[in-house]
């Protein structure tokens, strides 16, 4: 008798178990990532892979919370609970998030191969025809007048080539601003004047200020010097950009960039070297924290979270490329 009732109340707890894992909820969940080796996963022509230290890429986890992970993360206390609206990714489907994702991270990569060839001395060329947008966000004040496809080219008298340079167009106007967007559409060409509104900064590609759209540079082109393989396909988005600059700079010098230790860190990584700020800096400090990492390098928007969830790293707030350089000279 003792032993039906066990039996029977085992198959219930399954049969719950089985039903929250199937009920769907509007959160993501946020969870630490991986924190790669990158000397691993990037070979550079005629680059030395002697450093005593290493360079690792933090990385967060993001899936879609059913039930059953819902209950879940309130037992982890490293695991975030983010509601579809509140990452403007709404609207969004799964598809359409991987692709967009694994598109900033291809941009990411060229960047990166880029700002640290640059760096290193040598005179790489990147170019692009215009921004293509991917989706429109539904509080965009552009819904209904731009459409995934459209090619922008110009803002206000200033053209754009890449995703670098219509960003930097748009952080140098104010929040409620007007300004004139010339794209193209089927060979055509159309203008539309929107205001700009202000945007949660994410790893997603939406920038803060803007006018609310995911987009990437159409076209993009670059020629370099020496081959560079970047093996990272797991890894999506575009806020690798900075550790895997270090990691080609640091096969292309002789000076060990590391110092021997191991630097972990995160930042999106502009054409002109500059870093900002990133999305998921708890789940990335923890991963770091994993793999027993000495110094993380965060963007200086970021710097004041970080410390918040520091406990035995050193963390350094770098603003651009060269930055980072003089910081890590002094360690």
């Amino acid at each position: 008798m003792l032993y039906n009732i066990k039996k029977y109340f085992l198959i219930i707890i399954i049969v719950i178990i089985i039903v929250i894992n199937l009920i769907p909820t509007d959160y993501y969940l946020i969870s630490p990532g991986q924190a790669i080796n990158l000397s691993k996963n990037i070979i550079v022509e005629n680059g030395e892979k002697d450093a005593r230290g290493c360079f690792l890429l933090t990385s967060t986890t993001i899936v879609k919370a059913n039930l059953l992970l819902y209950i879940y993360s309130f037992f982890d206390p490293n695991i975030d609970l983010k509601n579809k609206s509140e990452n403007m990714i709404e609207g969004v489907d799964q598809e359409e998030y991987i692709d967009i994702m694994e598109e900033l991270m291809r941009e990411s990569k060229m960047i990166s191969k880029v700002v640290a060839l640059k760096k290193a001395g040598y005179n790489p060329e990147i170019s692009g025809k215009g921004i293509i947008i991917k989706k429109i966000l539904e509080n965009s004040p552009a819904k209904n007048k731009l459409m995934p496809g459209d090619v922008i080219v110009k803002v206000n008298q200033y053209s754009v080539r890449t995703i670098e340079e219509f960003s930097n167009i748009i952080q140098s106007y104010t929040m409620n601003q007007i300004i004139r967007i010339t794209f193209l559409r089927n060979n055509l060409t159309y203008s539309i004047s929107v205001p700009l509104i202000e945007l949660p900064t994410m790893d997603y590609g939406v920038e803060r200020l803007g006018i609310g759209m995911y987009a990437t540079t159409y076209n993009l082109q670059c020629k370099f010097p020496i081959k560079i393989e970047i093996d990272l396909d797991k890894i999506k988005g575009p806020s690798a950009g900075l550790m895997i600059a270090l990691e080609i700079l640091n096969q292309l010098t002789e000076n060990d960039l590391s110092n021997g230790l191991m630097i972990a860190g995160t930042g999106n990584l502009s054409v002109e070297g500059k870093i900002t700020e990133v999305d998921g800096i708890k789940q990335k400090i923890i991963s770091a924290l994993k793999q027993k990492a000495d110094i993380f390098l965060v963007p200086k928007e970021n710097y004041q979270e970080a410390l918040k969830f520091n406990q035995s790293i050193r963390v350094i707030a770098v603003e651009n490329f060269d930055d980072v350089i003089m910081k890590l000279i002094k360690l």
